[in-house]
This record gives structure tokens, sequence and C-alpha cells, in this order.
């Protein structure tokens, strides 16, 4: 019963195009659609067609468990596939699937890109479930594995809709089953129990990633997507649009990760390349509010270390809250990138719904003067910094010495005690001169004017540079052309800010220093799907 098999080959190509040839004896035995007699005829001896190429019928049907019918349907399916690989270089697997009476997929193999094959995965997978002889199979193939976190049906509700009933982890034993097929078909040509032959062109873009990622037992989540990336020829983007899939065949496990649970909610710009701008930019910079104090605790300071972090899933020590907060702001910015990399300010601050303060850019530094007060006390009014924080301001901490109301006539005025407006005072300062000279916006609820903090700079490094109260006005007023009328009104407040304190001598106060923290470690993903093929 031999059947000369010698002609035929199975190609297999690299991303490039550049291929190379399998002898069809050389395909391991599995393409035979056998069934679960294939591991009984492994376990004998016979891996691959050229080890049954020759096998005598009868010696075959000796074998323990193997009978007659799985000699008939093997001698039968060997000659088909004999009688398809005749023809040429390259097996045709059209014919010999309809000889056997197996579904080939995908039915279209003009997939010449790694962009084709992602985009065809939907599609693919939609197929593959129309062709599974078992429902539940389809039930957990379209409801789970191809669904992202969040929107896989749980093992219950999946249990729910079987009739008769099937139990939780029944459930559980056939997606497990099911992965391992959809894997073992894929990856290595082993398809005990599936009746579906998937097409080598199709085939071939696992095993291109399989390959990459051969002799690797675990891996990082973003060193995983850029191998495919690179392997593939395609965007980071295109990646992660299928990755809950590409996931499940990957690591043999219908629910994700950790790390790439986080990694689906991130948005993919997030896995390109980040311009220097945007991984050096301060945490604080952005509206997280107090997730920016969790980070910094972490050693998280920057926006470049805190997208690492998130992509490896190593935002899980700062608690799911946080960690979400984050990757939803993440996502927000991603919307506002440029195509340079850069980060567009305006469209940022419009996804963030943040007012401007001041309402228009100063022309000059007289109207910024002018317009000083107000626009502090509708800061201090619009965020609550202290209880009594825009009274003290307007009353005291905005005059200069000769106006100013002393803490306790503010006391009185406000009814409490002196030690208490002392303390709203320096704490009001603070806050100001975080947010004003430090930039930590995290909190703001408005957009501070870049022309308006440019102003702000310019006054720090003349009060820097200054002696005392009298040098820092004058030298100011020089800067800025401005009257004495100008100075007078903005230099107490100006002072207040950069020195902390509302007096005319310098008060000592340095901001403080922030301790560096060790990064939280980074998650770390298994290949138990690929690992199977090597």
């Amino acid at each position: 019963m031999a059947t000369s098999m010698d002609a035929g080959a199975h190609s297999i190509e690299g991303a490039t195009g550049q291929g190379r040839e399998v002898p069809i004896e050389a395909l391991p035995i599995g393409v035979l659609h056998l069934g679960i007699k294939t591991a009984t005829l492994r376990a004998a001896g016979f891996r691959t067609i050229g080890d049954i190429r020759e096998a005598d019928s009868s010696a075959l049907a000796r074998i323990p468990l193997v009978g007659w019918i799985t000699v008939n349907q093997l001698v039968h399916n060997r000659s088909a596939l004999a009688a398809a690989s005749r023809t040429g270089a390259e097996t045709d697997w059209v014919t010999y699937c309809d000889a056997i009476g197996v579904p080939l997929l995908p039915t279209d193999t003009s997939i010449n890109t790694g962009d084709e094959f992602l985009r065809a995965l939907p599609m693919f997978f939609e197929a593959v479930a129309a062709n599974l002889s078992d429902d539940v199979f389809a039930l957990i193939l379209r409801e789970r594995i191809c669904q992202a976190p969040g929107q896989q049906l749980k093992l219950e509700e999946i249990a729910a809709q079987t009739s008769p009933r099937l139990s939780r982890e029944r459930i559980r034993q056939k997606e497990k089953k099911l992965l391992t097929q959809l894997t073992g078909g894929l990856l290595s040509d082993s398809y005990e129990g599936l009746d579906i032959h998937f097409h080598p062109r199709f085939s071939r873009w696992w095993r291109i990633a399989s390959d990459a990622l051969a002799g690797t037992d675990d891996i990082e989540v973003p060193a995983f997507i850029d191998i495919l990336c690179e392997v593939w020829g395609v965007s980071h983007s295109a990646v992660m649009a299928q990755l809950p899939v590409i996931l499940a065949i990957v690591t043999g496990e219908p629910q994700m990760s950790g790390g790439f649970r986080s990694a689906t909610r991130i948005n993919p710009r997030l896995f390109g390349p980040l311009s220097e701008e945007v991984r050096k930019l301060s945490v604080t910079r952005l509206r997280i509010g107090k997730c920016a104090a969790e980070l910094e605790r972490r050693g998280l300071f920057s926006l470049g270390p805190v997208v690492d972090q998130l992509r490896s899933d190593g935002l899980v020590s700062v608690g799911a809250k946080v960690s979400s907060q984050v990757t939803q702001h993440l996502d927000l910015l991603a919307g506002c990138f440029l195509p340079d990399g850069r980060v567009d300010w305006i469209a940022y601050r419009e996804a963030a719904g943040l007012s401007l303060l001041p309402l228009s850019s100063p022309v000059s530094a007289a109207e910024f003067v002018n317009g000083l007060c107000p626009a502090l006390e509708s800061l201090l009014r619009l965020h609550h910094v202290t209880k009594r924080a825009p009274e003290i301001f307007s009353r005291r901490t905005s005059r200069d010495a000769a106006d100013r109301m002393t803490l306790q006539r503010v006391a009185d005025e406000l009814q409490t005690h002196l030690p208490t407006i002392k303390k709203e005072e320096s704490l009001l300062l603070e806050w100001l001169y975080d947010v004003i000279i430090d930039h930590d916006f995290r909190s703001l609820q408005v957009w501070l004017d870049e022309t308006w903090l440019d102003y702000w700079s310019e006054a720090q490094t003349t009060f820097d540079a200054a002696e005392d109260y009298a040098g820092f006005a004058e030298n100011l007023a020089w800067r800025w052309r401005l009257t004495g009328r100008d100075i007078r009104q903005a230099a107490p407040m100006l002072w207040a800010v950069l020195d902390g304190y509302p007096d005319d001598r310098r008060s000592g106060y340095k901001p403080p220093v922030t301790v560096l923290a060790q990064p939280a470690l980074a998650g770390r993903i298994h290949l138990k799907g690929f690992r199977r093929l090597h």
C-alpha cells in the first residue's frame, strides 16, 4: 500500500517572501487527520509522513488501539496527500482537503503582508467557529477567545447557554482543549481532534513569530509586541488591534495575564516610539490628581518610565484604581500626539475640558502685572487649597507692606485664630509656587496660559539674582519697563510666591527634595503555546 510522496513539498515562506520548501515526507502525521489515533501512532514511532509512507497496513492494524477503521482512513488520506503532491513543488491543499472531506481555512490565501494577515484574523476565526463540529467550541471561540478582556463571557455564562447544561468546570476543560487544537494546527500541523485544516500560507505567519521566539519561555509584554511588529513588518497598532486572539494562541491561555490585560487598554500609539519630549514629560504636568503622588513614590517621575511600566504591567503595584486612571489619561494624551511624536497641548486642553486662565495671553509685561491679582485670586477660588485661601490672599498676601493687614487682624475678620491664618497663608503660597513655578499641574482644573507662565519664569530669574526685595523690584521694573505704580502693585505678589512668605526679607524657604524610589518590577508572560512547537 506504499505510495510515493517525493514529488510534493510543503512551502513555508518568511515575512520577506523568501521561503524554504519542506518535503511532504517531513511533515508530521497530524496532517493526515486521524483524530485521537494520531497520538497512538506517534507513540509507536510514526512521527512523520515519511515514517508511515511505506508502513504495512496489517502491521499498523496490529498496533493496540489502532484497528482497521483507522488504518483504512490512514491509507485513504495518505493516498490523497500523495495525489495532491505530484503536480509540483507545492502541495495542492485544496484538492487534498476536498478528497478527505476536511474544510481548508482560510479560503482566501492571497495574504502577502503582515498587515493583510492581521486584518484577516477576525474573518478567519469566524470561519473556524462556523466549521467546528461542537457548538460549545464555537461559542467559546466567538465569545471568549476572540474577545478582549471585559467583553469575554464568563465560564458560567457559556455554561448557561448549553443544552444539556454543562458545568463551569466542563466549559473550562473544553476551552483548554480547543486552544490546544488550534495551537497545534496553526503551529505544528497537529490536527488531533480538529476537523479543519489550516492553509500553510496562512499558518506560516504564526510560525514566523514562533521561530523568532524560539527558546524564549517568558518575555516582557513590550518586547513581545516589538518582536511581532518586526517579524511581521507591521505597526504596533496593528498588533494591538488583534492582541487578545494572538495571545490566546501564543500563550495557550484564554484569559490574559495582567500584563497583556493592561496592554489591551493602552492606546496603541504608546507602544510605538515615543518622542524625547514625551518621555521626559513630568507626570505632574498631566491632570492625573493624586495618581501622580503614587507614581512618584515608586520612582516614576517622567512619562517614559510610566509607559514602560504600564506596557509590562509594572503599575499593578500602585493598585488597580490608580493604574486604571493613569491608563485612561494616557489614552487621552496619546490621542493628542502630533505626527512627529510631540504633544498638541491645545488638543490636550480641549480633550481634558480645561478652561484657560487668564482668558487671553498678556501682550505686554504691563498687561501681565495689571491682571496678576485677579488671575491669582481666580486660581485660588477655583481650587480648594485651604478653607480661607482666597480671603487671606486678597486681604494680606497680595498687598505691599504699607497696605498689608496683620495676621491678627485677618484672623479677627475671618473669625479664627492667628496660627490658623499663618498656616493657611504658608500653604497657599507653597501651592502657588508648586503650580506656577514647578509646573505641578496634577490637580489643576484650568489651563495656565503659556505666555503668563513665561512672565513668571522671568520673575523667578530676577528673584534668584536679587539680594533683597528692593533689588528684586528695581531690577524687574527695569527688565519689564514698568512704571512705579505697576511694580508696586505686582512686586509684593511675585515676591510672596517666589519667596514663600509676604515679607521684604528672604524667608529661606527651599522647595522639598523628592527622594527617588525604585520603580516597580515589570511583569512577564509565558509563551506556553509557542513552546509546544519547539
